[in-house]
Protein backbone atom coordinates (compact mmCIF):
# COMPACT_ATOMS: atom_id res chain seq x y z
CA UNK A 1 0.00 0.00 0.00
CA UNK A 2 1.74 3.40 -0.79
CA UNK A 3 1.48 6.18 1.48
CA UNK A 4 0.57 9.98 0.82
CA UNK A 5 3.37 10.56 3.60
CA UNK A 6 5.72 8.51 1.20
CA UNK A 7 5.09 10.84 -1.81
CA UNK A 8 5.35 14.22 0.90
CA UNK A 9 8.39 12.34 2.76
CA UNK A 10 10.30 9.35 1.16
CA UNK A 11 9.83 9.42 -1.83
CA UNK A 12 10.89 13.20 -1.84
CA UNK A 13 13.71 12.61 -0.06
CA UNK A 14 14.61 9.75 -2.77
CA UNK A 15 14.47 12.34 -5.28
CA UNK A 16 16.57 14.78 -3.10
CA UNK A 17 18.65 12.30 -1.55
CA UNK A 18 22.14 12.14 -3.45
CA UNK A 19 21.97 16.95 -4.42
CA UNK A 20 21.46 17.52 -0.77
CA UNK A 21 23.99 15.58 0.30
CA UNK A 22 26.33 16.91 -1.77
CA UNK A 23 25.68 20.07 -1.73
CA UNK A 24 28.31 20.83 1.08
CA UNK A 25 31.19 18.88 -0.38
CA UNK A 26 33.11 22.17 -1.47
CA UNK A 27 34.08 25.15 0.61
CA UNK A 28 31.71 28.23 0.25
CA UNK A 29 32.22 32.39 1.04
CA UNK A 30 30.98 32.22 4.40
CA UNK A 31 30.36 35.53 4.40
CA UNK A 32 28.38 35.15 0.67
CA UNK A 33 26.95 31.76 1.59
CA UNK A 34 26.22 31.84 5.40
CA UNK A 35 26.18 28.58 7.04
CA UNK A 36 21.80 28.05 7.46
CA UNK A 37 22.29 24.69 9.05
CA UNK A 38 24.80 22.35 10.92
CA UNK A 39 24.11 18.25 11.07
CA UNK A 40 25.88 16.68 13.52
CA UNK A 41 28.54 18.96 12.68
CA UNK A 42 28.54 19.18 8.86
CA UNK A 43 27.72 22.64 7.32
CA UNK A 44 25.06 23.28 4.95
CA UNK A 45 25.02 27.11 3.96
CA UNK A 46 22.12 28.95 1.99
CA UNK A 47 23.13 28.24 -1.49
CA UNK A 48 22.10 24.85 -0.46
CA UNK A 49 18.79 25.39 0.62
CA UNK A 50 17.95 27.51 -2.10
CA UNK A 51 18.72 24.35 -4.43
CA UNK A 52 16.76 22.32 -2.44
CA UNK A 53 13.93 24.34 -2.53
CA UNK A 54 14.13 25.21 -6.43
CA UNK A 55 13.98 21.47 -6.12
CA UNK A 56 10.98 21.09 -4.35
CA UNK A 57 9.44 24.15 -6.40
CA UNK A 58 10.35 22.57 -9.95
CA UNK A 59 8.93 19.13 -8.65
CA UNK A 60 5.57 20.83 -7.58
CA UNK A 61 5.79 19.74 -3.98
CA UNK A 62 5.69 23.36 -3.00
CA UNK A 63 3.34 26.12 -4.47
CA UNK A 64 5.68 28.92 -3.61
CA UNK A 65 9.04 29.48 -4.77
CA UNK A 66 10.26 30.93 -2.12
CA UNK A 67 8.95 28.52 0.91
CA UNK A 68 12.35 28.18 2.72
CA UNK A 69 10.69 26.69 5.75
CA UNK A 70 9.53 23.40 3.53
CA UNK A 71 13.32 23.66 2.40
CA UNK A 72 14.58 23.48 5.35
CA UNK A 73 12.14 20.81 6.60
CA UNK A 74 12.99 18.79 3.68
CA UNK A 75 16.55 19.07 3.61
CA UNK A 76 16.31 17.88 7.47
CA UNK A 77 14.41 14.65 6.70
CA UNK A 78 16.58 13.62 4.10
CA UNK A 79 19.44 13.96 6.22
CA UNK A 80 17.80 12.03 8.63
CA UNK A 81 16.08 9.32 6.52
CA UNK A 82 19.93 9.04 4.60
CA UNK A 83 21.74 8.83 8.20
CA UNK A 84 19.34 5.73 9.58
CA UNK A 85 19.92 3.95 5.87
CA UNK A 86 23.70 3.77 5.78
CA UNK A 87 23.48 3.09 9.93
CA UNK A 88 21.00 -0.01 9.25
CA UNK A 89 22.93 -0.89 6.50
CA UNK A 90 20.27 -0.82 4.08
CA UNK A 91 21.98 0.55 0.94
CA UNK A 92 24.09 -2.85 1.24
CA UNK A 93 23.16 -5.86 -1.60
CA UNK A 94 23.80 -8.69 -2.51
CA UNK A 95 25.22 -10.07 -5.81
CA UNK A 96 21.96 -11.39 -7.26
CA UNK A 97 20.08 -8.31 -6.25
CA UNK A 98 22.39 -6.05 -7.30
CA UNK A 99 22.16 -8.54 -11.28
CA UNK A 100 18.70 -7.69 -10.63
CA UNK A 101 18.99 -4.40 -10.35
CA UNK A 102 21.11 -3.69 -13.46
CA UNK A 103 18.75 -5.96 -15.43
CA UNK A 104 15.92 -3.59 -14.89
CA UNK A 105 17.49 -0.69 -15.63
CA UNK A 106 19.02 -2.05 -18.79
CA UNK A 107 15.55 -3.20 -19.90
CA UNK A 108 14.41 0.18 -18.93
CA UNK A 109 16.87 2.08 -20.51
CA UNK A 110 15.94 -0.34 -23.86
CA UNK A 111 12.91 0.72 -23.48
CA UNK A 112 13.62 4.63 -23.64
CA UNK A 113 15.43 4.00 -26.27
CA UNK A 114 13.29 1.96 -28.17
CA UNK A 115 10.51 5.00 -27.50
CA UNK A 116 12.53 7.88 -29.03
CA UNK A 117 13.78 6.20 -32.08
CA UNK A 118 9.58 4.72 -32.84
CA UNK A 119 8.89 8.57 -32.29
CA UNK A 120 11.38 10.03 -34.58
CA UNK A 121 11.82 7.88 -37.48
CA UNK A 122 10.97 8.05 -41.04
CA UNK A 123 12.25 4.72 -42.45
CA UNK A 124 13.29 1.64 -41.40
CA UNK A 125 16.35 1.10 -42.76
CA UNK A 126 19.15 -0.31 -40.09
CA UNK A 127 21.65 2.63 -41.08
CA UNK A 128 18.42 5.34 -39.93
CA UNK A 129 17.61 3.16 -36.56
CA UNK A 130 21.11 3.06 -35.82
CA UNK A 131 22.07 6.86 -36.38
CA UNK A 132 18.61 7.56 -33.76
CA UNK A 133 19.81 5.12 -31.40
CA UNK A 134 22.79 7.17 -31.14
CA UNK A 135 20.76 10.29 -30.88
CA UNK A 136 18.35 9.11 -28.55
CA UNK A 137 21.55 7.83 -25.99
CA UNK A 138 23.25 11.37 -26.45
CA UNK A 139 19.79 13.27 -25.51
CA UNK A 140 18.89 10.79 -22.11
CA UNK A 141 23.18 11.89 -21.46
CA UNK A 142 22.37 15.25 -21.70
CA UNK A 143 19.76 15.32 -18.97
CA UNK A 144 22.18 13.00 -16.45
CA UNK A 145 20.63 9.92 -17.73
CA UNK A 146 22.16 6.67 -18.02
CA UNK A 147 22.12 2.51 -17.17
CA UNK A 148 24.23 3.36 -13.86
CA UNK A 149 21.73 6.58 -13.24
CA UNK A 150 18.83 4.24 -13.18
CA UNK A 151 20.07 1.68 -11.08
CA UNK A 152 21.23 4.38 -8.60
CA UNK A 153 18.13 5.07 -8.47
CA UNK A 154 16.69 1.77 -8.20
CA UNK A 155 19.01 1.05 -5.51
CA UNK A 156 17.84 4.24 -3.38
CA UNK A 157 13.55 3.27 -4.19
CA UNK A 158 15.01 -0.19 -2.63
CA UNK A 159 16.18 1.04 0.31
CA UNK A 160 13.67 3.64 1.04
CA UNK A 161 11.17 0.64 1.17
CA UNK A 162 13.13 -1.27 3.58
CA UNK A 163 13.44 1.88 5.80
CA UNK A 164 9.35 2.15 5.45
CA UNK A 165 9.22 -1.48 6.96
CA UNK A 166 11.36 -0.26 9.54
CA UNK A 167 9.43 2.40 10.68
CA UNK A 168 6.06 0.60 10.44
CA UNK A 169 7.72 -2.71 12.54
CA UNK A 170 5.38 -4.66 14.07
CA UNK A 171 2.55 -2.32 14.33
CA UNK A 172 -0.94 -3.51 12.50
CA UNK A 173 -1.91 -1.30 9.79
CA UNK A 174 -4.86 -3.07 8.38
CA UNK A 175 -7.90 -1.15 7.83
CA UNK A 176 -11.13 -3.20 8.77
CA UNK A 177 -14.52 -3.29 7.40
CA UNK A 178 -15.99 -1.23 9.84
CA UNK A 179 -13.66 1.49 9.84
CA UNK A 180 -14.80 1.74 6.30
CA UNK A 181 -18.39 1.84 6.80
CA UNK A 182 -17.58 4.15 9.65
CA UNK A 183 -15.58 7.08 7.21
CA UNK A 184 -18.31 6.04 4.43
CA UNK A 185 -20.87 7.62 6.64
CA UNK A 186 -19.02 10.65 6.73
CA UNK A 187 -18.69 11.01 3.37
CA UNK A 188 -22.21 10.71 2.76
CA UNK A 189 -22.71 13.26 4.85
CA UNK A 190 -20.34 15.70 3.52
CA UNK A 191 -21.47 15.09 0.19
CA UNK A 192 -24.86 15.70 1.01
CA UNK A 193 -23.71 18.98 2.41
CA UNK A 194 -22.08 19.69 -0.52
CA UNK A 195 -24.56 18.92 -3.71
CA UNK A 196 -27.55 18.33 -2.13
CA UNK A 197 -30.36 17.86 -4.53
CA UNK A 198 -28.65 20.11 -7.02
CA UNK A 199 -28.08 17.62 -10.30
CA UNK A 200 -25.87 20.06 -11.94
CA UNK A 201 -23.49 20.49 -8.76
CA UNK A 202 -23.52 16.50 -8.27
CA UNK A 203 -22.56 16.35 -12.38
CA UNK A 204 -19.95 18.70 -11.87
CA UNK A 205 -18.17 16.92 -8.93
CA UNK A 206 -18.52 13.63 -10.24
CA UNK A 207 -17.66 14.21 -14.03
CA UNK A 208 -15.84 17.27 -14.46
CA UNK A 209 -14.43 16.52 -11.25
CA UNK A 210 -13.54 13.14 -11.27
CA UNK A 211 -14.79 12.79 -7.49
CA UNK A 212 -16.56 9.53 -5.94
CA UNK A 213 -19.69 11.55 -5.09
CA UNK A 214 -21.56 9.54 -2.10
CA UNK A 215 -24.83 11.25 -2.42
CA UNK A 216 -27.24 11.17 -5.18
CA UNK A 217 -29.69 13.47 -5.67
CA UNK A 218 -33.23 11.98 -5.94
CA UNK A 219 -34.68 11.54 -9.63
CA UNK A 220 -32.22 9.53 -11.13
CA UNK A 221 -32.75 6.48 -13.46
CA UNK A 222 -30.64 4.16 -15.16
CA UNK A 223 -30.77 3.65 -18.79
CA UNK A 224 -29.06 1.79 -21.25
CA UNK A 225 -29.46 1.71 -25.13
CA UNK A 226 -28.53 0.79 -28.37
CA UNK A 227 -26.99 3.48 -30.32
CA UNK A 228 -26.84 3.14 -34.69
CA UNK A 229 -24.64 5.11 -35.99
CA UNK A 230 -25.26 6.70 -39.44
CA UNK A 231 -23.72 8.84 -42.32
CA UNK A 232 -21.48 12.21 -41.32
CA UNK A 233 -23.12 13.85 -44.22
CA UNK A 234 -26.47 13.33 -42.66
CA UNK A 235 -25.67 14.59 -38.92
CA UNK A 236 -23.79 17.42 -40.72
CA UNK A 237 -26.72 18.17 -41.97
CA UNK A 238 -28.77 18.22 -39.01
CA UNK A 239 -26.27 20.30 -37.58
CA UNK A 240 -26.70 22.70 -40.01
CA UNK A 241 -29.97 23.06 -39.91
CA UNK A 242 -30.47 23.07 -36.34
CA UNK A 243 -27.82 26.04 -36.28
CA UNK A 244 -29.62 28.23 -38.89
CA UNK A 245 -33.17 27.27 -37.00
CA UNK A 246 -31.57 28.72 -33.88
CA UNK A 247 -30.11 31.68 -35.36
CA UNK A 248 -34.23 32.47 -36.11
CA UNK A 249 -35.25 32.22 -32.69
CA UNK A 250 -35.71 35.87 -31.12
CA UNK A 251 -37.24 37.94 -28.32
CA UNK A 252 -39.49 38.95 -31.13
CA UNK A 253 -40.06 35.55 -32.69
CA UNK A 254 -39.27 33.01 -29.90
CA UNK A 255 -40.37 30.29 -31.48
CA UNK A 256 -38.39 30.91 -34.71
CA UNK A 257 -39.07 30.35 -38.29
CA UNK A 258 -41.18 27.73 -38.73
CA UNK A 259 -39.81 26.93 -42.00
CA UNK A 260 -36.19 26.14 -40.49
CA UNK A 261 -37.71 24.00 -38.41
CA UNK A 262 -39.31 22.08 -40.67
CA UNK A 263 -35.96 21.50 -42.55
CA UNK A 264 -34.55 19.93 -38.88
CA UNK A 265 -37.30 17.57 -38.36
CA UNK A 266 -36.90 16.69 -42.60
CA UNK A 267 -33.32 16.49 -41.85
CA UNK A 268 -34.17 13.78 -38.65
CA UNK A 269 -36.10 12.04 -40.88
CA UNK A 270 -33.94 11.62 -43.21
CA UNK A 271 -31.42 10.31 -40.38
CA UNK A 272 -34.03 7.84 -39.39
CA UNK A 273 -35.20 6.67 -42.69
CA UNK A 274 -31.19 5.48 -43.28
CA UNK A 275 -31.51 2.79 -40.51
CA UNK A 276 -35.02 1.75 -41.20
CA UNK A 277 -34.31 -1.75 -41.52
CA UNK A 278 -32.54 -1.72 -38.71
CA UNK A 279 -35.28 0.38 -36.98
CA UNK A 280 -37.68 -2.41 -38.15
CA UNK A 281 -35.90 -5.28 -37.01
CA UNK A 282 -34.79 -3.95 -33.35
CA UNK A 283 -38.60 -3.33 -32.54
CA UNK A 284 -39.87 -6.35 -34.18
CA UNK A 285 -37.39 -8.73 -32.55
CA UNK A 286 -38.32 -6.90 -29.13
CA UNK A 287 -42.12 -7.49 -29.50
CA UNK A 288 -41.27 -11.16 -29.94
CA UNK A 289 -39.89 -11.09 -26.74
CA UNK A 290 -35.72 -10.80 -27.00
CA UNK A 291 -34.15 -9.15 -24.13
CA UNK A 292 -33.39 -5.58 -25.07
CA UNK A 293 -29.68 -6.71 -23.63
CA UNK A 294 -29.06 -8.93 -26.44
CA UNK A 295 -29.99 -6.44 -29.44
CA UNK A 296 -27.30 -4.13 -27.74
CA UNK A 297 -24.99 -6.72 -28.13
CA UNK A 298 -25.73 -6.76 -32.22
CA UNK A 299 -26.46 -3.97 -32.68
CA UNK A 300 -25.39 -1.22 -30.51
CA UNK A 301 -22.79 0.95 -31.38
CA UNK A 302 -21.40 2.74 -28.42
CA UNK A 303 -18.36 1.03 -26.76
CA UNK A 304 -19.86 2.09 -23.41
CA UNK A 305 -22.01 -0.04 -23.90
CA UNK A 306 -19.48 -3.23 -24.28
CA UNK A 307 -18.43 -2.92 -20.69
CA UNK A 308 -20.40 -5.25 -18.72
CA UNK A 309 -20.13 -3.48 -15.83
CA UNK A 310 -21.80 -0.64 -17.53
CA UNK A 311 -24.01 -2.29 -18.98
CA UNK A 312 -25.48 -3.84 -15.62
CA UNK A 313 -25.20 -0.51 -14.04
CA UNK A 314 -26.60 1.42 -16.97
CA UNK A 315 -26.21 5.50 -17.32
CA UNK A 316 -27.37 7.68 -14.46
CA UNK A 317 -29.85 10.36 -16.22
CA UNK A 318 -31.66 13.15 -14.86
CA UNK A 319 -34.53 15.56 -16.19
CA UNK A 320 -31.89 18.38 -15.25
CA UNK A 321 -28.62 15.54 -16.35
CA UNK A 322 -25.59 18.50 -18.07
CA UNK A 323 -23.73 15.82 -19.35
CA UNK A 324 -25.91 13.68 -21.72
CA UNK A 325 -26.62 14.79 -25.42
CA UNK A 326 -30.05 16.77 -24.81
CA UNK A 327 -31.58 14.27 -27.18
CA UNK A 328 -30.88 11.66 -25.20
CA UNK A 329 -31.74 13.17 -21.78
CA UNK A 330 -35.11 13.98 -23.05
CA UNK A 331 -35.81 10.34 -24.80
CA UNK A 332 -34.93 9.00 -21.28
CA UNK A 333 -38.10 11.29 -19.55
CA UNK A 334 -40.40 10.76 -22.64
CA UNK A 335 -43.73 9.39 -22.29
CA UNK A 336 -42.77 6.27 -23.42
CA UNK A 337 -40.34 5.89 -20.51
CA UNK A 338 -43.06 5.58 -17.70
CA UNK A 339 -41.31 2.44 -15.35
CA UNK A 340 -38.56 0.42 -15.74
CA UNK A 341 -38.84 -2.34 -18.48
CA UNK A 342 -40.18 0.80 -21.01
CA UNK A 343 -38.61 1.30 -24.45
CA UNK A 344 -38.63 4.93 -26.19
CA UNK A 345 -38.96 5.88 -29.60
CA UNK A 346 -35.75 6.04 -31.88
CA UNK A 347 -34.71 9.46 -31.11
CA UNK A 348 -32.27 11.23 -33.23
CA UNK A 349 -28.79 12.86 -31.19
CA UNK A 350 -25.48 14.04 -32.39
CA UNK A 351 -23.57 10.58 -32.46
CA UNK A 352 -26.55 9.08 -34.37
CA UNK A 353 -30.12 7.40 -33.69
CA UNK A 354 -30.51 6.05 -29.75
CA UNK A 355 -33.17 3.51 -28.68
CA UNK A 356 -33.36 3.95 -24.54
CA UNK A 357 -34.23 1.44 -22.33
CA UNK A 358 -35.43 2.30 -19.08
CA UNK A 359 -33.49 -0.35 -16.73
CA UNK A 360 -34.40 0.75 -12.82
CA UNK A 361 -34.76 3.74 -10.75
CA UNK A 362 -31.81 5.02 -8.78
CA UNK A 363 -33.14 5.71 -4.73
CA UNK A 364 -31.67 9.32 -3.63
CA UNK A 365 -29.26 9.47 -0.56
CA UNK A 366 -26.21 7.45 -0.15
CA UNK A 367 -24.63 5.84 -3.18
CA UNK A 368 -23.90 2.14 -3.20
CA UNK A 369 -20.29 1.59 -0.98
CA UNK A 370 -18.55 0.08 -4.47
CA UNK A 371 -15.19 -1.70 -4.47
CA UNK A 372 -13.77 1.34 -5.97
CA UNK A 373 -14.84 3.36 -3.12
CA UNK A 374 -14.23 0.79 0.02
CA UNK A 375 -10.83 0.33 -2.15
CA UNK A 376 -10.22 4.63 -1.80
CA UNK A 377 -11.36 4.59 1.52
CA UNK A 378 -9.32 1.32 2.65
CA UNK A 379 -5.94 3.16 1.40
CA UNK A 380 -7.41 6.34 2.57
CA UNK A 381 -7.31 4.71 6.36
CA UNK A 382 -3.86 2.98 5.19
CA UNK A 383 -2.32 5.86 4.32
CA UNK A 384 -3.03 7.77 8.04
CA UNK A 385 -1.95 4.45 9.66
CA UNK A 386 0.94 4.53 7.60
CA UNK A 387 2.01 8.14 7.81
CA UNK A 388 1.26 8.14 12.03
CA UNK A 389 4.41 5.30 12.04
CA UNK A 390 6.18 7.76 9.39
CA UNK A 391 5.71 10.25 11.81
CA UNK A 392 6.38 9.01 14.82
CA UNK A 393 10.19 7.37 13.32
CA UNK A 394 11.41 10.25 12.18
CA UNK A 395 10.97 12.38 15.52
CA UNK A 396 12.63 9.90 17.28
CA UNK A 397 15.19 9.59 14.84
CA UNK A 398 15.79 13.54 14.28
CA UNK A 399 15.82 13.90 18.15
CA UNK A 400 19.44 11.31 17.91
CA UNK A 401 20.90 14.23 15.74
CA UNK A 402 22.96 17.29 16.91
CA UNK A 403 21.26 20.25 14.43
CA UNK A 404 21.65 23.72 14.52
CA UNK A 405 19.89 25.66 12.54
CA UNK A 406 20.79 29.27 12.09
CA UNK A 407 17.52 31.44 11.84
CA UNK A 408 18.92 34.40 11.14
CA UNK A 409 20.12 33.29 8.59
CA UNK A 410 16.54 31.77 7.05
CA UNK A 411 15.17 34.98 8.36
CA UNK A 412 17.39 36.86 6.27
CA UNK A 413 16.75 34.65 3.01
CA UNK A 414 12.64 34.91 3.25
CA UNK A 415 13.32 38.56 3.62
CA UNK A 416 15.08 38.62 0.78
CA UNK A 417 12.47 36.60 -0.56
CA UNK A 418 9.43 38.43 0.48
CA UNK A 419 11.33 42.11 -0.68
CA UNK A 420 11.97 40.74 -4.41
CA UNK A 421 8.41 39.35 -4.61
CA UNK A 422 7.15 42.87 -3.64
CA UNK A 423 8.87 44.43 -6.26
CA UNK A 424 8.03 42.57 -8.49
Amino acid sequence: MKSLFRIAALALALMLALPALSLAETAQDAAADPVVLTFDGKEYTLSDLSAELDALYNGGYVEDANDYDSAMDSMLMTLVLHDKIKKEGLDQFTEDEEAAFLAEAQQEWDQAIQEYVDYFKTDDSEEALAELAKQAEAYYAAYGYSVDYIVDCLKEEDAYSRLEAIMVGDRDVSVSQEEIDRVFAQWVEDDKELVGDDVFSYELYRYYYGYNVCYIPEGYRSIIHILLTVDDSLLNALSDAQATFEESVTEENPDGDAALLAAVADAKAAIIASRKAALDEIFDRLEKGEAFQTLIAEYGEDPGMEDPVQLETGYPVHRDSIVWDSAFTAAAFSEKMVQPGDVSDPVVGANGIHILYYLRDIPGGASELTDEISQSIENYLGNQKLNQCYSEAIARWTAEHEIVINQEVLDMAKAAAAEEADAE
